[in-house]
């Protein structure tokens, strides 16, 4: 990773988190899996800036075939159908203008697109799970984001680009 790659790695991270400026509280619907600490391995990064390997930590709940994934922070909640008792693909999508200020916004609305695919392990609550995280970035029609590629000092070395990871989670 170049010097210029790492510099722009922290930045990258939290705008694929969405991180709020604080962490909120988080209820899920139906019975909680528990609280999962998560090592994510990089597969791929067209972006130019991802963190390898990348660590957080999620809540799981379930409610009937549906698996519940929080960030726990304000991120909006993911949730997908278990396709079997152990297998569930999340998806959702956030849109965030990153050349806002205090007065204006900016030229640039940035969408994030996850996709996640979960393996639950074995035991009630499971004790692990397993899968991969893939984040699609890419600027709305008619936004200018120009300044937001490496090449102007940004942080992606390119748009569209994405950003993939196998994962392993582990119960608290």
């Amino acid at each position: 990773m170049s010097v210029r790659s790492s510099a722009r790695a922290p930045a990258l991270l939290a705008l694929s988190l969405g991180l709020a400026a604080l962490v909120a509280a988080c209820t899920l619907p139906g019975s909680t899996l528990g609280t999962y600490d998560v090592r994510g391995s990089l597969g791929t990064d067209t972006c130019g800036a991802a963190p390898n390997p990348w660590t957080f930590s999620v809540m799981l709940s379930q409610e009937g075939q549906t698996l519940y994934w929080s960030w726990m922070d304000a991120s909006p909640i993911l949730s997908g159908p278990l396709t079997s008792a152990e297998h569930a693909t999340l998806t959702g999508y956030q849109i965030h203008n990153v050349d806002s200020t205090a007065t204006a916004m900016g030229p640039c609305d940035l969408e994030r697109s996850d996709d996640l695919e979960v393996t639950l392990g074995g035991g009630s609550p499971p004790a692990s799970f397993g899968g991969t995280i893939t984040y699609s970035f890419s600027q709305q029609v008619g936004a200018n984001c120009s300044d937001q590629l490496a090449a102007s000092g940004g942080m992606y070395d390119t748009l569209p680009c994405t950003v993939s990871y196998t994962m392993a989670g582990t119960r608290r």
